[in-house]
């Protein structure tokens, strides 16, 4: 098996001299939308969002009667600027039965259409109970292309060997499975973690532990990683300290939350101290609602939408007008060619900004999520909040910390002054795990400075154990912003 030297790529020369190295991208290439014009790209947009439109009036038990509430002839929607004359829907929309009147019926006309193949769940973290999310084989067959595109972004290859560190969850999750048709579309060989917290009630540990994850990282010569960031990056510690061998990691897919260029940075340099060479690390910007990650040419440079036929991307305002390019707004997705779960218009719950100039760094023509607000690609709409008045954006201060010298683990609580008295004034209170030597009374000065100038709030500091803030053998990811106040 191939063990060339991987050197990340730079430029748009770079990225195609690397492309054409992999005989299965080269081949790709004419079949790739996303280096299409961007004329090309929306006259196939714009006809496959014609095919949709009559597909949900027809199939849809959820837009066939909102149509007609709506008084909506959907056949005069036959452009991507037409949908602004549509609704939104809501999440709340979604989960008045769960998702499934979102479900098309099933057209017995064509096998690949009606057959489902595939069930995966929203986790509930955002709305309660999770709903279902319907992929019929059609939706299948298109995610493999789709992925197929993924991996080209961010530089996976065939050869590659991928370690699948995402939870063996009682929730069927995208992480989890989806990692797994990532690396199938390509070929690539694959390991499993098939790490994750102890189900309540179950009778047996079928879980296996970080640390054998971490044997087996070394012993099976793996060179790509990709499971939830701060369980990598913890793992990548414990790595560290018990002074393994990870040179070969040259790929890391850290995802399910922000990795702002500090966290970035700190993974890249504790394993070239492990020997490694040139690390490329991805952050993609997923949800379940889209089924995949949307993935990075290059390091904070945008989440690519790469198969712009398949989705569509908007941010707006409450009212659903669509925001400048590359203007915050809220985002919703509305899907061009699907057969299981469509979606039209659909808010997603995250603040990004979206842009449709071509990329400075791969010269692809998609559409790109864009950084807007520290290091992050979308701030979670339910996650903004009032603290002594003032509407904040945690994701300011998770970027200001986060990107802090000598931070290993951090969160944020807001909570009173006295835990007795609801009416006193809210306090926000900075927990940090720290690295081993770091000057504490240093760093409380430099992150109180850093967090007053995001925030214009001056938070009380206190160090915690890792282990306080973030177990990964007990939940799935680190919790960083905890509101203890009343709930009124």
């Amino acid at each position: 098996m191939s063990r060339k030297p991987f050197k990340v790529p730079r430029n748009k020369e770079e990225i195609m001299a690397w492309i054409n190295s992999i005989p299965m991208y080269r081949e790709d290439q004419p079949l790739d939308l996303s280096f299409k014009s961007q004329d090309e790209i929306r006259s196939v947009q714009d006809a496959a969002l014609v095919k949709q439109m009559e597909r949900l009036g027809k199939f849809s038990p959820y837009y066939r009667e909102k149509f007609k509430e709506w008084g909506l002839d959907y056949p005069s929607i036959k452009t991507l600027d037409d949908l602004e004359k549509v609704p939104l829907t809501s999440k709340a929309d979604f989960m008045k039965d769960r998702g499934e009147s979102f479900k098309l019926d099933m057209d017995f006309a064509n096998i690949m259409e009606y057959i489902l193949y595939e069930i995966t769940y929203t986790t509930g973290t955002t709305t309660g109970m999770p709903s279902r999310f319907y992929n019929t084989t059609y939706d299948m067959f298109m995610q493999s292309w789709m992925f197929r595109i993924g991996c080209k972004l961010c530089y996976l290859e065939p050869d590659d060997i991928l370690m699948n560190l995402f939870p063996y969850h009682f929730i069927p999750h995208i992480g989890y499975y989806k990692t797994v048709h990532f690396a199938s579309a390509v070929g690539m060989s694959m390991c499993w973690g098939f790490t994750g917290a102890p189900l309540p009630g179950f009778p047996y540990n079928i879980h296996r532990s970080m640390q054998q994850a971490i044997e087996d990282i070394e012993k099976k010569k793996v060179n790509a990683l990709s499971g939830i960031a701060s369980y990598i990056r913890r793992l990548i510690m414990v790595a560290e300290e018990q002074g393994r061998d990870l040179s070969r990691i040259n790929k890391i897919q850290a995802l399910g939350e922000a990795v702002p260029k500090g966290m970035r940075d700190d993974i890249r340099r504790r394993l070239q101290g492990m020997g490694a060479g040139d690390v490329y690390i991805s952050n993609a910007f997923g949800f379940t609602e889209a089924q995949t990650a949307f993935q990075e040419c290059q390091e904070l440079g945008g989440a690519h939408s790469g198969t712009p036929q398949l989705a569509y991307f908007e941010a707006v305002d409450e009212n659903g007008k669509r925001k400048p390019d590359g203007e915050p707004g809220l985002l919703c997705i509305t899907h061009l060619d699907r057969r299981g779960t469509c979606l039209l218009r659909y808010l997603v719950g995250d603040i990004v900004a979206v842009t449709n100039k071509p990329c400075p760094h791969c010269g692809r023509n998609d559409q790109r999520i864009v950084t807007a607000v520290g290091s992050t690609y979308g701030t979670r709409t339910k996650e903004l909040m009032k603290v002594k008045g003032t509407l904040i954006n945690p994701e300011t201060m998770r970027d200001a910390v986060a990107n802090t010298p000598g931070v290993v683990e951090y969160q944020f609580v807001v909570t009173k002054e006295k835990a007795d008295d609801p009416y006193s004034m809210d306090m926000l209170k900075l927990r940090v795990g720290a690295d081993k030597g770091a000057d504490l009374a240093s760093l409380e000065k430099v992150l109180k400075e850093k967090v007053k100038k995001a925030v214009e709030l001056t938070p009380k500091v206190e160090f915690v154990p890792l282990s306080e803030i973030f177990n990964p053998g007990a939940t799935l990811k680190a919790t960083r912003i905890v509101d203890e106040r009343p709930q009124e």
